[in-house]
C-alpha cells in the first residue's frame, strides 16, 4: 500500500509540475499587464504543499522560482521585473535569493499552515485549506516585496509600499483565487489519498 501511495504522490507531483510549466508558457501563470505583473503560479505550489506536505511544496516552489527567473530574463514588462533576473539585474546574488527563496518557502509555509489550521479548527478541512492558501499567499507577497525593498531600494519599495501592495486588486485576486481553487482541488485530492 505504501508503494502505491508513493506512486500516486509522485504522479500528482509530476502533474503539478507540468501544470506549472504550462502556466509559464501561457498567459495563465504570469499576468503581465504593464505596469503590474500578477501571478497565479503560487496556486499549484499551495495545492501540492497541502496535499503532499512541505517537501513537495518546496519542490514545486523551486519550479515556480525557476520559471519566474526565466520569465524575468526573457519577457520582463518593467524594470522591476528585471530585478528578478540574475542575468540582467546587476545584482545576481540578490536576484537569485529574491526569485528562489520566497517561492521555495511558500511551499513549506503552506504545508505547515495547513497542518496548524487543520489541528486548530478540529479537522474542518475546507476552512483550514482556504485560510492556509490566503495566509501563504500573503506571506509570499510580503517576502518577495520585502526582499525587493531590501535589495533594490532604487525602486522605492519601502515598508509602506509593501503593506499597501497587500490591499491592491491584484493581491486580493491572487488571495481569492488561491483560496477558492485550493479548496476545490485539495479536498478531492486528499480524499483520493485517504487523508
Amino acid at each position: 500500500m505504501d508503494k502505491k501511495l508513493s506512486t500516486i504522490k509522485m504522479t500528482q507531483l509530476a502533474l503539478l509540475i507540468a501544470i506549472e510549466l504550462l502556466m509559464t508558457v501561457t498567459p495563465l501563470g504570469y499576468i503581465m499587464i504593464p505596469p503590474i505583473a500578477a501571478t497565479l503560479m503560487h496556486i499549484p505550489v499551495i495545492v501540492g504543499a497541502i496535499v503532499m506536505g512541505p517537501k513537495a511544496g518546496a519542490a514545486l516552489g523551486t519550479v515556480f522560482g525557476l520559471t519566474s527567473l526565466w520569465k524575468a530574463t526573457t519577457q520582463a514588462t518593467s524594470p522591476v521585473d528585471l530585478a528578478f533576473s540574475p542575468f540582467v539585474s546587476g545584482k545576481p546574488l540578490q536576484s537569485l535569493i529574491m526569485c528562489m527563496g520566497p517561492r521555495i518557502l511558500l511551499g513549506i509555509i503552506a504545508a505547515l499552515l495547513f497542518r496548524a489550521f487543520f489541528k486548530a479548527f478540529h479537522g474542518k478541512e475546507a476552512l483550514a485549506i482556504g485560510l492556509s492558501a490566503v495566509a501563504a499567499t500573503i506571506c509570499h507577497t510580503v517576502m518577495v516585496l520585502g526582499l525587493l525593498a531590501l535589495f533594490f531600494s532604487e525602486f522605492g519599495m519601502g515598508v509602506m509600499a509593501v503593506v499597501l501592495s497587500l490591499v491592491t486588486v491584484s493581491s486580493a485576486c491572487e488571495m481569492l483565487c488561491a483560496a477558492v481553487i485550493s479548496v476545490a482541488v485539495c479536498i478531492p485530492l486528499r480524499r483520493s489519498l485517504g487523508q
